[in-house]
């Protein structure tokens, strides 16, 4: 008699094995998407800071950009010329992160905020918190990269 096929055995131990991979390989997936989306959320950090640098530039939006000494919501930015000259380039209204955590698996707010002195020509941006743990702009703090 001719095999024809596979036996039940056969395939439950493929199933098996397929599932035993699929259990090591799925952390590991999870942590790379996780970090991924850290660093997509980096780099818009670090877009928002150049945009805000740029901004200032221009005369009247200097003028109307609000000193910023403690970090706040880049959302809730004061002056209508300073905010419209810093969104324009992204062509959105509002900022919100995708990462939920940061390299240590810790929760962040998904919000961005910045703090603004434009007359020594500083901006500082951060993602999900107000400490320098969390600075994404000019440098990446300890709670954001490796």
């Amino acid at each position: 008699m001719k095999n024809k096929g596979f036996s039940l055995v056969e395939l439950i131990i493929v199933i098996a094995i397929m599932a035993i991979l699929a259990a090591a390989i799925a952390p590991a997936l999870i942590k790379y998407i996780n970090r991924s989306r850290l660093s997509r959320d980096i780099d818009t950090g670090a877009a928002i800071g150049r945009a805000i640098m740029a901004a200032v530039t221009n005369d009247k939006v200097f003028d109307d950009a609000v000193q910023q000494t403690s970090p706040v919501d880049v959302n809730s930015m004061q002056g209508s010329d300073f905010k419209e000259e810093v969104f324009k380039s992204f062509g959105v209204n509002s900022f919100q992160g995708e990462s939920k955590k940061d390299i240590n698996n810790d929760p962040l707010d998904r919000n961005f905020y910045y703090t603004l002195d434009a007359a020594r020509n500083r901006v500082e941006v951060y993602y999900g918190g107000k400490t320098s743990d969390h600075m994404v702009f000019p440098t990446a703090g300890s709670k954001m990269t490796e």
